[in-house]
């Protein structure tokens, strides 16, 4: 068993069939030492709420799995913060608060937009506020579950897929589109998006973890003085080993910070991001096959940005079905007569 690329998705994937599959032999290619990938570059923020019913359910179950687990909250440098999501209205949030409320009771609940105390927002507007929510270091976690799965892993420089192994996982990132091409298998669907954020000394009150869906705004505290801000970008195609830093983005991130916590004075960027991350046409991180699943080729890739919320919980599902793929296709045993 191959899994190809060693993010926080192919690490988690590695360390759940060590456990699923225990006779397996596990060979994780990790990329080349220093590559600035989607897992060292994420901020770490974790959550139950998503807006999508499926992505809300894998940052569910992943949430509930890391709080369950005094392990992974130590691997993963696990530090909880309140999160808050904003959004235009309250179509479908109570059921989604519902959800969270029944596996983690305590931790979730609507506020309106008076009760939320933030500037300029529209009356009609109303966030989820969760309690239980956090931010996790996704490359401390990646370093420590890809020690425990016993996998041996080796740096590559990959330009094509070798296929001298029965199952094989492309978990490359924003790099799995190039290397289906390069080996000759399809790649439809498959994209690069450049994703972007900056790091801004703050005085005053930090707001804790936030999405602010209604101008796409979304940051988080960062060290003892810092502010996490970021907004997406519609920068498509790019070159992951060269994404981009646009500055103008940065400064419109603070003047929209400013205008919701007019408490805060925010300085001018002390650290930009750039990194890119895989998509795909179905979002989220899930294993797809690569044409016919016979031929042992998958992927598990497309996370959006977004990996560090549901990869748990997605790991677990892809783990098992590859598993099962695994036996299916082992030999029927002969009974002797």
């Amino acid at each position: 068993m191959r899994i190809i690329g060693g993010g926080l998705a192919g690490a988690l994937l590695a360390w759940r069939l060590a456990r699923l599959a225990p006779g397996w032999r596990l060979e994780v290619l990790t990329g080349p030492a220093g590559r600035t990938d989607a897992t060292a570059a994420s901020g770490g923020a974790v959550r139950a709420y998503e807006t999508d019913p499926g992505q809300r359910s894998l940052a569910l179950d992943s949430l509930v799995e890391l709080l369950g687990s005094e392990t992974l909250r130590r691997w993963a440098d696990f530090r909880p913060t309140r999160a808050t999501y904003l959004v235009a209205d309250r179509a479908g949030l109570d059921d989604a608060v519902a959800e969270i409320e029944y596996a983690l009771p305590g931790s979730a609940r609507v506020l309106d937009a008076a009760a939320l105390g933030w500037a300029g927002l529209d009356p009609a507007a109303v966030a989820v506020v969760e309690h239980r929510a956090g931010q996790i270091a996704p490359g401390r976690l990646r370093e420590e579950v890809l020690a425990d799965s016993g996998a041996r892993c080796s740096e590559s420089t990959l330009d094509h897929m070798p296929a001298d192994a029965d199952l094989t996982v492309v978990a490359a990132g924003a790099w799995t589109g190039a290397l289906l091409r390069a080996s000759g298998l399809p790649a439809d669907g498959y994209r690069t998006k450049s994703i972007q954020y900056a790091v801004h000394p703050v005085e005053g009150r930090r707001p804790g973890q936030f999405v602010d869906a209604t101008t796409g705004l979304y940051g988080r505290p960062d060290g003892a003085y810092g502010l996490l801000l970021g907004l997406p970008t519609d920068l498509w195609d790019v070159d992951p080993d060269r994404p981009p830093t646009t500055p103008a983005l940065a400064d419109r991130a603070r003047r929209l910070a400013g205008d919701r916590f007019p408490g805060l004075r925010i300085g001018p960027a002390r650290l930009r991001v750039g990194s890119a991350d895989g998509y795909c046409d179905t979002p989220g991180l899930a294993l797809r096959p690569v044409g016919p699943p016979d031929r042992g080729v998958f992927t598990f890739s497309g996370g959006a940005g977004g990996s560090a919320k549901t990869a748990l919980a997605a790991s677990r599902r892809a783990a098992a079905r590859l598993v099962e793929l695994g036996r299916a296709a082992e030999p029927t045993p002969v009974e002797r007569r």
